[in-house]
């Protein structure tokens, strides 16, 4: 990791910040999975319970952007980790009265906190990293991000087994008390024109012309929609994996090698990227996703899923982290926060999308065919999006020489 970052110490405890709500956020759905096991018999009733609180984070995505740009990033983290302390105390009262209920209003509470926390980290980066330094950040972000999440996962499913829910939930509020103590120590520095953007109206879709008149957002956008038909539905695909080659311990060899293959390649992403140009770099990795899924369609065969799934791993590693840069590099920083939140409730809606036509297509034409067409439209929407790009000469490259910001200092 580089040392600039290293020293930053806002950076680096926004990076743990990270860690403790992404470990929180997956060892919480781990518990609610249990509280609901013994209360909510129907898979379907699960399903729409946590869908409700991802429904009312697409909701409130706009209004969440809003924010971000018009007050201070700082003030909006502290507010966001302080509601988010709200939903483990009411997960006791949810034990208490053994409600679902109660528990609905803790999913929702975690949901609205992370809507509103997660774009706000994105669009504060650029001015708490150099502009030269933006992939690092990126790629490193990432990474944690992907720790907290097989992390997380791990560390519930042992403390579900070992601990009773009551204490579960009070190490998550702890957790969470730590992040809100840490995010009272970030500097972020407002921009020269943030007083009076307090006093003017400002209004989510003005975002709109800004992408249309910028291609290179609009094509990351679409290439990032592809890869999220597939994420949706990512669980569903390694339970089948599992089903099909009769291996249970298939799906821990999947989630281990593809969450290992991204932080060994997250190392070496800005290495390899370095100064080229991040528009038609991350349309050629849309050939890498490509062949994975095309090599996961071998179903039956272990050595092809996880092959693929590793391939599948490095290509995340570095797509993610530059269609990031892109954003971050092309959106202005006074409509960075709206961005992203759009950007966050395309994700949401697109996920649940995904998770209903990868669960159809298993049934109607099987894995194998499924896997085999996300393949052809992966590739295509690569090909055609390079093509835009060079057709427009496209060109959009990290500054060699970054800003001194506060956040740096």
């Amino acid at each position: 990791m580089n040392q600039s970052l290293l020293r930053n110490r806002t950076f680096v405890f926004m990076m743990i910040g990270e860690a403790i709500q992404g470990a929180g956020i997956w060892t919480s759905i781990i518990a609610n999975l249990q509280f609901m096991q013994s209360h909510v018999p129907s898979d379907l009733g699960k399903s729409l319970i946590l869908m409700c609180g991802l429904f009312l984070g697409v909701l409130i995505s706009p209004q969440a952007g809003v924010w971000a740009d018009r007050y201070d990033k700082k003030k909006i983290l502290l507010i966001s980790g302080l509601f988010r302390c709200l939903a483990p105390i009411v997960m006791f009262a949810a034990i208490h009265y053994q409600s679902v209920a109660i528990m609905l209003l803790s999913v929702v509470i975690m949901q609205v906190a992370a809507t509103v926390y997660m774009p706000t980290v994105q669009a504060a980066l650029p001015s708490v990293v150099p502009a030269s330094e933006l992939l690092k950040a990126n790629s490193l972000n990432f990474n944690v991000i992907t720790i907290a999440r097989i992390g997380g996962t791990a560390a519930a499913g042992i403390l579900v087994s070992m601990m009773n829910l009551y204490t579960v939930y009070a190490l998550s509020l702890a957790f969470y008390v730590i992040l809100v103590m840490l995010i009272t120590q970030l500097r972020i520095p407002n921009t020269a024109d943030s007083a009076a953007r307090k006093q003017e109206k400002i209004r989510f879709t003005e975002l709109f012309p800004l992408i249309r008149a910028e291609p290179s957002i609009f094509i990351a956008l679409i290439n990032s929609g592809v890869i999220t038909l597939f994420l949706g539905g990512f669980n569903l695909l390694v339970l089948k994996f599992s089903q099909i080659q009769h291996k249970p311990e298939l799906m821990g060899w999947i989630y281990s090698l593809e969450g290992t293959s991204i932080l060994i390649a997250g190392l070496f992403a800005k290495r390899a990227i370095g100064m080229r140009n991040l528009v038609t770099s991350s349309t050629l990795f849309m050939l890498l996703f490509a062949l994975s899924f095309a090599g996961m369609s071998f179903s039956e065969s272990s050595y092809a899923v996880l092959g693929s799934f590793v391939l599948f791993g490095c290509a995340v590693a570095f797509f993610f982290p530059m269609v990031s840069t892109l954003f971050q590099i092309k959106v202005p920083k006074e409509a960075q926060g709206r961005f992203f939140s759009f950007r966050g409730m395309l994700d949401r809606v697109m996920f649940q999308i995904s998770l209903l036509a990868t669960g159809a297509c298993l049934d109607w034409f099987g894995i194998s065919t499924f896997l085999l067409t996300l393949a052809i439209i992966t590739i295509s929407s690569g090909i055609l999006t390079l093509f835009i790009a060079k057709r427009k000469s496209m060109d959009v490259r990290q500054p060699s020489i970054g800003d001194t910001v506060v956040g740096n200092k």
